[in-house]
């Protein structure tokens, strides 16, 4: 899996918008989405992504869906990622 893009509203010290993937805290994976309820199956740390935003993950289903989670807790609508 890889992270193409992320976007964020939080603010860093100097008061400019976080970009990229620096505002990124988390990923929650669903990797069995059933289409209705998000059943979270793995947490990815930002610190666990690569620079270029490849995350290595076995398991996954044709169905699988991802939560974004930035630095200052607020959540992402669920991604539905489907092969």
């Amino acid at each position: 899996m890889r992270i193409t893009r992320f976007e964020t509203k939080i603010l860093d010290k100097q008061e400019k918008r976080l970009k990229g993937l620096d505002g990124l805290a988390m990923l929650l994976v669903d990797i069995d989405y059933d289409g209705k309820i998000f059943d979270m199956d793995r947490t990815v740390f930002a610190k666990d992504i690569s620079e270029d935003g490849k995350i290595r993950m076995t398991g996954l289903t044709e169905s699988v869906a991802v939560i974004a989670i930035d630095k200052h807790g607020n959540e992402s609508k669920p991604l539905i990622i489907k092969k």
